[in-house]
């Protein structure tokens, strides 16, 4: 980022300038996003192993998310959405299970090509609550699926940016939450499928 920067500073015409603003500003996007999730591993790792915990509406969080990155799904050309949910409470922190949700949304955007499809589905089954985001993307072998879970793991094929915390971070406050998180292959077609599921 300090390079682009100096190299926009340097530039004297206009179009070159402007051409080096781009990378600039994806770098910051970058950096800007991994300083946020090292904070959330951070402050994960420091909190009591209870936290604050309390009845949470999931369904809100999940509308608030895909409020929240409906327009990046826009500038990606990307089909966010929520399918039919229903209204379910779980016990947890609110911006614990706020940033559960939104690393799910966000990794599903971030792996799925332009044209793709992004769902978000809060339902009770039986006597649990479950949390579903699939996506269209390329989704993750089934020899890796333990693996990603690590912090810092990234996929040996993966070229899309990332800092290897978002999925490290989604484990964690499962945990921390009495959940459990599965990862599977979408239905139909390419993609993956990651259900979290809340006694």
């Amino acid at each position: 980022v300090r390079l682009q920067a100096e190299m926009a500073q340097r530039a004297t015409d206009p179009a070159e300038r402007a051409e080096t603003l781009d990378p600039l500003r994806a770098g910051l996007v970058r950096a800007s996003h991994l300083v946020e999730q090292l904070l959330a591993m951070a402050r994960l790792d420091a909190a009591p192993a209870t936290g604050s915990v309390e009845p949470v509406d999931l369904l809100e969080i999940a509308k608030r998310v895909v409020a929240e990155f409906a327009p990046i799904a826009d500038d990606r050309n990307l089909d966010l959405g929520l399918l039919p949910s229903t209204a379910v409470t779980v016990v947890g922190d609110p911006g614990e299970l706020r940033t559960l949700v939104g690393n799910l949304v966000d990794n599903a955007l971030r792996y799925t090509p332009a044209g793709g499809q992004v769902d978000v589905q809060v339902q009770r089954i039986g006597e649990e609550a479950v949390l579903t985001v699939s996506d269209t993307g390329p989704g993750i072998p089934a020899t890796e699926r333990v693996r990603v879970f690590d912090r810092f793991y990234r996929g040996v094929d993966v070229a899309t940016p990332g800092s290897g915390l978002g999925l490290a971070i989604v484990r964690r406050v499962a945990d921390r939450s009495q959940a459990t998180v599965r990862l599977e292959d979408a239905e139909p077609g390419p993609g993956l499928r990651i259900i979290v599921r809340w006694p």
